[in-house]
């Protein structure tokens, strides 16, 4: 590291089938990364440099978080696409439907079948004939990795109350949770951080469930278990808090999750922790200074589907509708960001950028949708890009797009402030500003593009029924998930009696229903009479 280095951290939110977003975001990152490294030495190339330092992200912005590890040292091979698009075909429904896993012994623990996250999770992270090449000068040689997850049991403190009870400590526990890697050449790593080395093996293991965790969608997908050195745990000043009751251990901890995006669904300001801890570690006498005349550090945030304020909740709802307005309040609650935190980073937006999905048309009246109205995979709360590749394809390129538009126009730094800057005035000493200048001309470009521009792909729509074919196999493991319904005596004969004959088709048909309505009112399909 050099003192003309500036240090970016990626916090990605989660998004279910939208982290084929996330994906295209990233990997255009990195190969305008690589770009501009292939150009460096060269007249007219600025100088400075550019290190992804730090990532972090919950659930499928946790998986690609983690991803990247792998994609890194293997440039020649596009990791993201095969995870997030390719996957195994173009409808991911019929392995998301397929019974293998309720044939096993034991109530069911999902209403989907995981076994194709599985497969993927293996073939990126444990592949044995992977051909493991060396970081590139833009990641940073002691990258820290995390993701969020949901410990089922719990990390357990005591509080002590004077009362009249023979019992005075009363239990509780703090269920949010954090999986970290540090990469590391010689299996070292600062405390609380699990050294990473994928060409040795070292954690991949770990690596690989716990990108499975973060991701494990609480009844939709069925919960992972998690063994991590008990160092991982005790060490780690996020997890052992003070109070926690935490007895040091000679084996590993063995803990129980789900998705991460439950606790903590956007981690910008654990991003932001570690990127000021970079720049101190890079020299203490650094100011921590946000503005734009001296940052050194930036998060970059990338959400598919960016929290927006809902419509007014009346004051006398009904029952039914009071359950969605309770589950949404203790979501939130349980995401709510430190208010000290948020004070600091709303006043300092030179450490902060979002990338989120943007998309246009153009013509006689041009139209702008944002989020989730954006997006192919923003339909049925974000599964919709399971349904069909087309889906997936289209919100990768879009990510690849916004994140080309965003390096171009909003990742830049003022001009006015360039002059004064320590580390962007020596960068472009003696550079062409107008080469790298966002369109108004005046910011210039903070990771200089040398990439050519990138096209959206037109949005998707299909003229068939693309759940056809999906009926009797919905039907199917419907009617396996409802046999396994514990019952006993005359309820049980006669609940094993009509699943399979009426009430399977009768909720398959439903399911079927209401996702071909979630796909025509996001303008993903078109059927003719």
């Amino acid at each position: 590291m050099t003192p003309n280095t500036f240090h970016i951290g990626l916090c990605m939110a989660g998004g279910v089938s939208a982290g084929a977003y996330t994906a295209g975001v990233v990997d255009y990152l990195l190969n305008a990364l690589q770009r501009w490294e292939q150009q460096r030495g060269q007249p007219g190339v600025p100088n400075h440099r550019v290190q992804l330092s730090i990532i972090g992200g919950a659930s499928a912005g946790g998986m690609t978080g983690l991803l990247t590890a792998a994609a890194v040292q293997q440039p020649n091979v596009n990791l993201f696409k095969q995870a997030w698009v390719t996957m195994q075909g173009n409808n991911m429904m019929a392995p998301l439907l397929d019974v293998t896993d309720l044939q096993k012994p034991g109530l069911p623990q999902s209403l989907l079948n995981a076994g194709l996250l599985d497969e993927l999770a293996n073939a990126v992270f444990l592949n044995p004939s992977k051909q493991w090449q060396p970081l590139p000068d833009y990641i940073h040689p002691q990258l820290k990795l995390f993701v969020t997850m949901t410990n089922i049991v719990g990390y357990p403190y005591p509080m002590s109350f004077n009362a009249n009870l023979n019992q005075q400590h009363q239990t509780m526990s703090v269920h949010q949770d954090y999986a970290c890697f540090q990469f590391s050449k010689n299996g070292q790593s600062e405390k609380g951080w699990m050294p990473l080395n994928l060409p040795s093996g070292l954690h991949v293991q770990t690596l690989r469930d716990a990108a499975l965790a973060t991701g494990a969608f609480p009844i939709g997908l069925p919960p992972r278990i998690l063994h991590r050195p008990w160092e991982a745990i005790f060490q780690n000043q996020w997890i052992h808090q003070p109070g926690l009751v935490l007895e040091p251990s000679s084996t590993n901890y063995t803990s129980l999750h789900v998705d991460g995006g439950l606790m903590n669904n956007e981690p910008f300001e654990k991003v932001r922790e570690l990127l000021n801890q970079v720049v101190q570690q890079e020299n203490p006498l650094y100011a921590l200074d946000q503005s734009f005349e001296q940052f050194r550090s930036s998060v970059l945030m990338i959400d598919p589907f960016p929290t927006e304020i809902g419509a007014p909740i009346p004051m006398q709802p009904d029952m039914l509708h009071m359950m969605q307005y309770l589950l949404q309040a203790i979501l939130q609650q349980m995401k709510a960001k430190p208010a000290p935190i948020m004070q600091v980073l709303q006043q300092q937006h030179a450490g902060q950028f979002l990338i989120a999905p943007v998309r246009t048309i153009l013509g006689g009246t041009a139209q702008r949708f944002e989020g989730a109205t954006a997006m192919a995979g923003g339909a049925l709360g974000g599964f919709s890009g399971f349904i069909n590749q087309q889906f997936r394809e289209h919100d990768y390129a879009l990510g690849q797009y916004n994140c080309a538009m965003f390096l171009k126009n909003h990742f830049t730094i003022p001009k006015a402030a360039l002059t004064t800057h320590p580390i962007f005035s020596k960068g472009y000493a003696e550079v062409n500003l107008n080469q790298f200048s966002s369109a108004n001309g005046h910011a210039v470009q903070i990771i200089p593009l040398f990439a050519p521009n990138q096209v959206p792909l037109p949005w998707p729509v299909l003229h068939h029924d693309p759940l056809d074919k999906m009926q009797p196999i919905m039907q199917k493991r419907i009617g396996m998930l409802l046999k396994n319904i514990p019952m006993s005596g005359i309820k049980k004969c006669l609940f094993d009696f009509s699943a399979p004959l009426f009430l399977n088709r009768v909720i398959a048909k439903q399911v079927k229903q209401y996702l071909l309505q979630g796909l025509l009112a996001h303008g993903l399909l078109q059927l003719t009479d």
